[in-house]
Parts: C-alpha cells; structure tokens; sequence
C-alpha cells in the first residue's frame, strides 16, 4: 500500500530539489510565513474495487505565494510552467511511479494573486485485505453444436 507520507515526502522533495530557497509549508501555518514560499496538501479519494484492490484519485494541491516584490503576473506564469515540467508525466514516490492525469492552475485569494496548482492522480493500491484464495480453473473443454432450421 502505497502511504499519502511517501507521496507528500516524494513531492516535497521535488519543490526542494528545484526551489531550496523558498519555504514549504502545511496547512497548519496560516500567518507569519515567508514569501516565496509553497503550501502542499493531499486530498484522496478511495474506491473498493475489489476485495484486494482501492481505487484511488488523488489530488496534490500546490498553493505558491511569490515574493512581494516581483511581478506577480510573471512570477506565476514562470511557475505555472516549472510546475508543469517539474511533475511532467508523473514522479517516482516511495517503490511507486505514480502518472499524472492532470494538471490544472487557478489564481485565488481576494485580489486573485495567489497561485494554486492541482496535479490530478490515479492508481490502483493493495488493501492488505485478508486474501481468499480459490482453486484454479483447469482445462475447459466447450461443446458446441449448431442446429440450423429450415
């Protein structure tokens, strides 16, 4: 089972890689952050496909405050295309590869000057699940007979 840790830590890693200069966040911290900086969350979703296997979408959400002192147009823009070359296809997060379905950019806030991008994923995870096992088919032999009438 692939841990929402494994894949925080494997996109934290990325930002850090690219960015060791701007501070990474979580949701805790709501005041005295310093800018440039990225707040990074996971929302999952989950589906019982079968016993042994979830269905899982999950959504990494990458909020960036760009430095007070830059022009916020081009600092996002300059972003929103690293972000997109960064994560590219997908990333490697703990024994996984992990494909990205999308990716999507936003500007919220109250004066709209708030970059936020969401990387859409899905993958399939064991439950670890008690597993029944069941005998394996054999040979199967089909008769057919074809009957025409006139």
């Amino acid at each position: 089972m692939l841990r929402q840790t494994a894949i925080i830590k494997a996109v934290t890693g990325l930002l850090k890689t690219k960015y060791s200069d701007h501070k990474i966040y979580t949701d805790e911290i709501v005041e005295g952050f310093k800018q440039p900086c990225f707040f990074v969350k996971l929302i999952k979703r989950t589906n019982s496909n079968t016993l042994n296997f979830n269905d899982n979408t999950l959504s990494i959400i990458i909020t960036y405050f760009a430095s007070p002192d830059v022009n916020k147009e081009i600092a996002y823009l300059d972003m929103t295309d690293d972000l997109n070359l960064l994560f590219d296809t997908g990333f490697q997060a703990g024994d996984r590869y992990l494909h990205v379905k999308n990716f999507a950019t936003d500007r919220i806030g109250e004066k709209q000057d708030i970059l936020q991008v969401t990387i859409n994923i899905d993958y399939l995870d064991n439950t670890n699940r008690k597993k029944e096992t069941y005998d394996i088919m054999g040979n199967l032999v089909l008769n057919k007979k074809l009957i025409i009438k006139e």
